[in-house]
């Protein structure tokens, strides 16, 4: 067998997706020392694990489930050499295969990128465009406008919106709705997590990037939509519900899958006034 059992990522994968399966693999390495990391490629975050040719190995273990992996198993086999190869083709969206926040942080740092800093009132609000926006995905729901008028309101905040704000039916309608908001254009996707990440209160949208961003930040709120993908109820397999951190507000919204463009705002409009605050007793899972 080979000098140390290898836990090689087996999907193509970039960005959020890409840094939650490394914080994985960093969680895995914990429990197995030993461990060597095979194809996690971040070198916008100085993260190079090139891929380790399989040739050496002799007995692999394929780990296929999407977001479920073992991780106390994986570490038994590895550790008594039963398997030494795990050839991972999950994604791992799980906050208890995640280390803790406070070690998360550093492993993604880029002292050199620059951004503004939005504080005091200010609210970042990530807007998830591209191309979701055909419905490809039924989990990758957008928010709707009126849902950040509430919340905005409710708080007494100054919205900002950055990201993917390119001119389109849904950007019309918030700037329509928010003709004083401070529109930040897409800067590249460093500068968009940094913003994100520097913010003192965020608004998700439904979106793993925005989720990562917030979630390493040091903000004081964060509201997350338990929507979409976001809900448990509809996407079991996923848990990115923060519970235990005293930052996050949570409200609940119809379970609407995702629509194309054409039909957004007509079904946005049917939602309206639909959500309300959840706490940890109405979220809280076994």
């Amino acid at each position: 067998m080979s000098a140390g059992p290898v836990f090689h990522k087996d999907i193509p994968t970039h960005y959020a997706n890409l840094m939650m399966q490394y914080m994985v693999a960093v969680r895995l390495k914990a429990l197995v020392p030993h461990l060597r990391l095979s194809n996690f490629m971040l070198p916008y975050w100085n993260i190079t694990h090139p891929v380790i040719d399989a040739a050496a190995s002799d007995a692999v273990c394929v780990l296929d489930e999407e977001q479920h992996v073992d991780l106390g198993r994986v570490s038994y086999l590895a550790g008594n050499r039963i398997f030494d190869r795990f050839d991972w083709r999950g994604y791992g969206q799980r906050l208890e295969y995640f280390p803790p926040v406070t070690q998360a942080r550093p492993l993604f740092q880029r002292p050199d990128i620059t951004v503004p800093v939005f504080d005091g009132d200010a609210v970042v609000c990530p807007v998830r465009g591209g191309e979701i926006l055909d419905a490809r995905h039924p989990g990758y729901t957008i928010v709707p406008v009126d849902f950040y008028a509430d919340v905005i309101e409710e708080m007494g905040w100054r919205p900002v919106f950055t990201g993917q704000t390119d001119d389109t039916l849904y950007m019309r309608a918030l700037k329509d709705r928010f003709p004083r908001a401070e529109i930040v254009p897409h800067r590249g996707i460093l500068e968009d997590f940094s913003i994100i990440r520097s913010a003192a209160n965020v608004i998700l949208s439904v979106s793993t990037f925005a989720w990562l961003a917030a979630w390493l930040s040091e903000a004081r709120t964060i509201v997350l939509p338990v929507y979409g993908m976001f809900d448990p109820a509809l996407y079991p397999a996923h848990d990115l519900l923060p519970l235990g951190d005293a930052r996050y507000r949570f409200y609940r919204l119809p379970q609407q899958p995702a629509v194309p463009l054409h039909e957004l705002l007509e079904v946005h409009a049917r939602m309206k006034g639909q959500w309300h605050p959840v706490g940890l007793q109405d979220l809280r899972r076994r």
